[in-house]
């Protein structure tokens, strides 16, 4: 059984493990052991509302290595973390409708309470939050969000930081603005060649749908020299298997319980 050690990242060609430093160098530790990462998705969203600062907060208390959200950008560049493009605002005339993200201010995006009296968080709020706790996994849901993703990196060099997105185009304008920031690509399909799949982003990582990794994905990708992070996997056996054939990381909406699971079958 491969267990994390918080902070640590795998390079999957040489079964070695690394701290991250900001400058997001690899940093070679001699005190660490092969492990899979834990990733909490949006949270914990299964005990609070999801991409809000409690959910982050019981992922960290639950000993999350990495936290995974999504973001959007407001009309006035201020990067927010929300899963749908749009938001419920109350209009002039007292009643509620749907509104896109990025034609409303932050003050407008920002000031609706959810129905646990929380609010949107703000990604600064979230990297204020976290600091050195865990790895921050950033899904990009919107173009044009590059340059307001980077701005806001800049300002928490502290936090160890990574950028994936459906839309490959976004991690890699945000590689081509910051270098040393790791990036990711989705996937919710099978490719026929992951190689060529892979070879336009060169991501650092694959996120992958759970149900559609085998072997033969996990050894291609390694062999490209990128991770491979499964989502969603609830499951602690569909979470063995993944392990058993190589998987980095598991994105789970249950953190602690996967996590209790895996450590049971350690100390067994």
């Amino acid at each position: 059984m491969r267990l994390h050690i918080p902070g640590a990242l795998v390079c999957p060609a040489t079964a070695t493990h690394f701290c991250m430093d900001r400058a997001g160098l690899p940093q070679s530790s001699t005190l660490m052991t092969l492990n899979t990462e834990i990733i909490a998705h949006r949270g914990v969203p299964r005990e609070a509302r999801e991409n809000t600062l409690a959910s982050f907060r019981l992922a960290l208390s639950q000993a999350a290595d990495g936290i995974e959200l999504d973001v959007h950008s407001t009309q006035d560049g201020v990067i927010v973390v929300h899963h749908d493009p749009v938001v419920r605002v109350v209009d002039a005339m007292g009643v509620p409708r749907a509104c896109a993200i990025v034609e409303l201010n932050a003050a407008t995006v920002l000031d609706p309470a959810l129905p646990d009296g929380g609010r949107l968080p703000t990604l600064e709020s979230v990297l204020e939050m976290v600091q050195s706790q865990a790895a921050v996994y950033v899904e990009a849901k919107a173009t044009g969000i590059a340059e307001g993703l980077v701005a806001c990196f800049d300002r928490y060099p502290q936090v160890r930081i990574a950028v994936h997105s459906f839309d490959h185009r976004i991690p890699v304008m945000v590689r081509r603005l910051r270098s040393n920031i790791p990036i990711g690509v989705l996937s919710s399909s099978y490719p026929i060649s992951l190689t060529s799949f892979l070879s336009g982003a060169r991501p650092d990582a694959y996120w992958q749908s759970a149900e559609l990794i085998d072997a033969d994905l996990v050894r291609e990708a390694h062999a490209c020299g990128c991770r491979v992070i499964a989502w969603t996997v609830n499951d602690p056996d569909h979470a063995r298997a993944l392990i058993a054939l190589g998987v980095d990381g598991l994105c789970t909406d249950i953190p602690g319980a996967l996590r209790a699971a895996l450590m049971r079958d350690e100390s067994a």
